[in-house]
Parts: C-alpha cells; sequence; structure tokens
C-alpha cells in the first residue's frame, strides 16, 4: 500500500475530484480528512473511507476563512499527530466574460482559488517542516497553461497563481523534505459539469472536450485521483516544482 498509515487532507473532498482523490487515497493504506461547506457530502465520503478500515473526519470549513482554516488543521494533528499530504483541490469557476466580470467574481474566484490554496498550505506546512516530510499536491487546470476560452479570464489567472506559488513553494520547503507540485486537469466529467449546464451544454462540452483531446475522450475524477496518488507517494520522492497536465493530449497546448 503506497501511503500505508499516511494522514492526508484532501480540500473539497465532497464530490468530484476531491472525492475521487480522497477514496484513492484511502484505497492506498491513507487516513484521510476532507474539508469542504458541505457537510452532507462530506458525511457520505467519510463512511465510504471508514467503510475502506481508514479513519477519516469530515470537516466543515471554507478555505476563504484563515481561523476556520487553522482550526481544521489543528484539529487534525490533535486526532492524528500528524499530517503528511494536503490536497488543495477546493476551487471554484465563474465563467464570465471580461467586459461583464465585476470585482466580487474577481475575488470570489481568487480568495477561494489562489488565497485558500495559501492559507492552507501555510497552516499545514508548519507541521510538514518540523516532521521534515510532507507532499502538497494542488489542483490547478489547463486554463492556466494556455487552454484559452471566453470567460475564463478570472479563472485562468488565479489558477497561474496557483502554478506559481506551487513552484515558490517548492523552492522554500524542498529543504525540510516536502514536495510541492501541481496537477492541471483538462475537462473532466464531474457533477458539477452536469448540476452548473443545460443538457444542450453538456453535450457540447463534452463534444469539444472529445475533439480537442488526442486521446478522444474527456476526463473522470479517477484520472486525476491516479496521478495524485503518484505524486503523493514516494514513487515521486524526486519530482518537485512541477505543474503536470492529466488532460488526454490537448491538441491546442501541444506546442507548449
Amino acid at each position: 500500500m503506497k501511503l500505508k498509515d499516511k494522514v492526508a487532507i484532501v480540500t473539497g473532498g465532497g464530490t468530484g475530484i476531491g472525492k475521487a482523490i480522497a477514496l484513492e487515497f484511502a484505497h492506498a493504506g491513507s487516513d484521510v480528512v476532507i474539508c469542504s461547506r458541505n457537510i452532507q457530502n462530506l458525511e457520505r465520503v467519510r463512511d465510504e473511507i471508514v467503510a475502506l478500515g481508514r479513519r477519516s473526519l469530515a470537516i466543515t470549513m471554507d478555505v476563504r476563512v484563515k481561523p476556520q482554516v487553522d482550526t481544521m488543521v489543528q484539529e487534525v494533528i490533535d486526532e492524528f499527530g500528524r499530517i503528511d499530504i494536503l490536497v488543495n483541490n477546493a476551487g471554484i469557476n465563474r465563467p464570465t466574460p471580461i467586459l461583464d466580470l465585476t470585482e466580487d467574481t474577481w475575488n470570489l474566484l481568487f480568495d477561494t482559488n489562489l488565497k485558500g490554496t495559501f492559507f492552507c498550505t501555510q497552516a499545514v506546512v508548519k507541521h510538514m517542516v518540523k516532521q521534515r516530510y510532507g507532499k502538497i499536491i494542488n489542483i490547478s487546470s489547463t486554463a492556466a497553461l494556455g487552454a484559452n476560452e471566453p470567460g475564463q479570464a478570472a479563472y485562468a489567472a488565479s489558477k497561474i497563481g496557483v502554478n506559481a506559488f506551487t513552484k515558490a513553494c517548492a523552492r522554500e520547503f524542498g529543504p525540510y523534505g516536502i514536495n510541492v507540485n501541481t496537477i492541471a486537469p483538462g475537462r473532466i466529467l464531474t457533477p458539477l459539469i452536469y448540476a452548473s449546464r443545460t443538457p444542450e451544454q453538456v453535450d457540447k462540452f463534452i463534444e469539444v472536450g472529445k475533439s480537442s483531446a488526442v486521446l478522444g475522450r474527456l476526463g473522470i475524477p479517477e484520472d486525476v485521483a491516479h496521478l495524485s496518488l503518484f505524486l503523493a507517494s514516494d514513487d515521486s520522492s524526486f519530482i518537485t516544482a512541477e505543474v503536470v497536465a492529466c488532460n488526454g493530449g490537448r491538441t491546442n497546448l501541444m506546442g507548449h
């Protein structure tokens, strides 16, 4: 088991990519703490993790609120005594043309996607530095790699910030045995895709995704989870400061 007896935190762990990562880690032997603002989703995932024979906590938390982040981290330390893995997965998107983009929407995306990543990393890495070991995985997007689509200005800018923050963290924390990497997913079929679009829009999303990837399909949350397991395990011990795309071979990025 690649993560035997490790302790992991996965933000946004109640649905989609975060849920898949949490369950992947549990299958690999890790105890997993999952956090988000929706306790119902978290409790369902927690029960699945416990059914796999691992310990789990479901903690309601908003990554934008530093005291809530700090309280969550202390609760994990009190319960498990250590934190080996952090996955900064919590994030949102509000596709909006630039001319219609409000300051509130801009701030919402940056506060959640970038500042939330900073808050969680800062709170967790203090403990990783003391134990001189840790794996941090940030979830970015191919929107931050040049997959330019209308309405994604604020989202892409926030995720570019995540990529830059990843490299800065890898530089500062590498001497303490901490690996920091980013996964940049492409089009991934999650429940949010269906919940936020009409059936016609979902069909269009899938059609465009298939035609723009050389593998001819969209990704599923488990695709990202498998890569997360590799980066969370000691199989990737000599990999840090990297932004790894998981997008099926996006043809509009192959020159990058």
